[in-house]
C-alpha cells in the first residue's frame, strides 16, 4: 500500500477497493499479507527506482512506459507507481504521470549514500528487460531469512504464553533440549536473542530489511 492520496485508476486496477458494506479500503480486503501489493516510499526502500524521460533519442529496443503498464499500477496526485511482480520479490518503479506510454525512459539515480542500492535494483530491472537471469535480491541473505523466520516463530509462541524452554524445543528439537542443562544451555541464550531481536523488528526494525547492510 502507498500512503499518498489516490487520484485515479488505470488498467482496471483501482486505487481503493470496496468490500461488503460499501466502505473504501486502501488495500484489497480479500488478499492476505503475502499477496497484498505494498509500495514503500523511496526514502524507506532503497530499491525503488525513479523513471524519467530519456534525454537521448530513442533507439530500437528502448524501453517505454507501455512495457510496464501490464503490471500493478497506482496513480497518486503526483506520481505513477508500478509494481513488477515478475522481478521477485517485486520491483517498485515511480514515474512522473506526464510521461506518455510510448516515451523512451531513463532511470534517475541520485548520487548519494543509497546510490549503490538503486544501482543493484537497476541491474535487476535491466536484466529482466533483456531476458537474462535476474539474481535474487541481496538485501537479505538466506541465513538472515532463516533467522527472521525463527524470530517470528519465537515471538508468536511467546505471545501464546510458551516458556523459553518450550520455544527452544520447537525450534531446535525436544531431544536436543532434553540433553542440555537448561540454565546454562546456549539454546537459552539463543531464544533470548531471538525474542529480543524479534521484538525490535516488530517495533520498526523491519524497515532495515529494505536497505542493504553496509559497513560504515
Amino acid at each position: 500500500m502507498f500512503s499518498g492520496e489516490p487520484a485515479a485508476s488505470i488498467s482496471g486496477c483501482p486505487n481503493r477497493w470496496s468490500a461488503a458494506g460499501g466502505y473504501d479500503f486502501a488495500a484489497r480486503p480479500r488478499l492476505s499479507g503475502f499477496h497484498q501489493p505494498v509500495l514503500w516510499s523511496e526514502t524507506v526502500d532503497t530499491a525503488v527506482l525513479r523513471l524519467a524521460g530519456s534525454p537521448v533519442p530513442p533507439r530500437e529496443g528502448s524501453a517505454t512506459l507501455r512495457a510496464f503498464l501490464s503490471g500493478e499500477v497506482r496513480i497518486t496526485s503526483e506520481e505513477l507507481h508500478l509494481l513488477l511482480r515478475e522481478v521477485g520479490p517485486g520491483l517498485h518503479l515511480v514515474a512522473d504521470p506526464t510521461i506518455q506510454p510510448d516515451d523512451p525512459l531513463a532511470i534517475s539515480i541520485p548520487i548519494g549514500p543509497d546510490g549503490l542500492d538503486r544501482l543493484a535494483a537497476a541491474d535487476r530491472l535491466l536484466r529482466h528487460l533483456a531476458g537474462y537471469r535476474v539474481p535474487r535480491d541481496q538485501r537479505m541473505t538466506a541465513q538472515q531469512r532463516r533467522r527472521l523466520k525463527a524470530m517470528l516463530r519465537a515471538i508468536d509462541a511467546r505471545r501464546h504464553r510458551a516458556s523459553q524452554r518450550e520455544i527452544a524445543q520447537v525450534l531446535f528439537g525436544v531431544d536436543r533440549i532434553a540433553e542440555e542443562q537448561w540454565q546454562s544451555s546456549p539454546f537459552r541464550d539463543t531464544v533470548r536473542d531471538l525474542l529480543r531481536d524479534g521484538t525490535a523488528m516488530i517495533a520498526g526494525g523491519y524497515l532495515k530489511l529494505l536497505r542493504f547492510r553496509r559497513r560504515s
